[in-house]
């Protein structure tokens, strides 16, 4: 298994060395690579890299790390087949919540708020009925007026 050195995950996902030791230290994102031999060198996992990206993604879009660490203990304490949520999961934000996909495609779940439901729905769909139904309106009443 290929392991990252601290220096190229840094640039890799554009964090710094505090926030990367910070978070190994209360073990929000830990590199899962065991270093062989004397010296203990931290090696981030492929995986690693996908979950600290997509940590800092969150982070990114206003989403403090509070609310990423508690949707995360939520996820593994409630779904415990999800092993690393983070790398697992569809997750989407609004910059207050956190919500992940579930099985129907046409449920999203609020997981900060306890696994409130959220309804998806498709813009694109509703637009285009949206249009037909004023294109038919129009000709009806285009229709109207001749007669």
């Amino acid at each position: 298994m290929k392991g990252y050195r601290a220096g190229l995950v840094l640039e890799i996902v554009g964090i710094s060395y505090a926030q990367l030791d910070y978070w190994a230290k209360i073990g929000f994102i830990k590199p899962s690579i065991k270093s062989s031999g004397k010296e203990s060198r931290r090696l981030y996992s492929f995986a690693d890299l996908v979950r600290l990206n997509a940590a800092k993604s969150l982070l990114d879009s206003g989403v403090s790390l509070q609310k990423i660490r508690k949707s995360l203990n939520y996820l593994k304490r409630h779904e415990p087949e999800i092993k690393e949520p983070l790398s697992e999961l569809k997750l989407l934000t609004n910059g207050k919540s956190i919500f992940t996909l579930t099985n129907d495609p046409k449920k999203v779940m609020d997981v900060l708020n306890k696994r409130q439901l959220v309804w998806s729905i498709a813009i694109d769909k509703i637009s285009q009925k949206t249009k037909s139904e004023i294109k038919k309106i129009g000709k009806k009443q285009a229709s109207d007026k001749l007669n």
